[in-house]
């Protein structure tokens, strides 16, 4: 379901705890996913797919997210920085 037109995210304390063993906040993740991010890739990992997207916080900090649907919901899996070569990728993708 989306609240004021945005996605819900599924968030739970086993999802929170691995983001933040990745130094990544909730709060971060939902930014860089709805940022303009930049899809990547969708792969059938143990029989769901898994999401991957390059986004961008309101800093300005590039993250490689990897997510699910879990319904009409977004459930984050995990995230990090984006290493040099795809934080370019992110930027040359809002240049055009």
């Amino acid at each position: 379901m989306k609240i004021d037109g945005r996605p819900e995210f599924d968030w739970d304390a086993n999802n929170i705890a691995h983001l933040a063993r990745h130094g990544v906040s909730p709060i971060e993740f939902e930014q860089a996913i709805m940022k303009d991010s930049v899809f990547m890739d969708v792969r059938d990992e143990s029989g769901e797919d898994r999401w991957y997207a390059l986004g961008a916080t309101e800093k300005l900090r590039v993250l490689f997210l990897i997510y699910t649907y879990r319904g009409d919901r977004i459930r984050p899996v995990t995230a990090w920085d984006a290493g040099k070569k795809l934080r370019k990728v992110y930027f040359r993708s809002r240049a055009t």
